[in-house]
């Protein structure tokens, strides 16, 4: 069975890959969520969270990508 960390890292580099950015804000929303459940440490919430917001819902590559889901 999958840990949610490992999930949560597999669905944030999916909506990276697809240019997604409504998937990143889905992605981040479940990674705070798991984090206020408990099943994230605070390393693993911090390095999840860089990887969508930092490297993803803020990144210009993927924003302003023309496979970019939000125009």
């Amino acid at each position: 069975m999958i840990d949610v960390y490992e999930k949560l890292k597999k669905d944030i580099a999916y909506a990276k890959r697809s240019y997604s950015i409504k998937l990143l804000y889905q992605a981040h929303g479940a990674v705070s969520m798991a984090f206020n459940l408990g099943a994230l440490t605070k390393a693993q919430f911090t390095e999840l969270d860089t990887e969508c917001v930092r490297k993803g819902i803020n990144n210009p590559d993927i924003f302003n990508n023309k496979e970019c889901d939000i125009r």
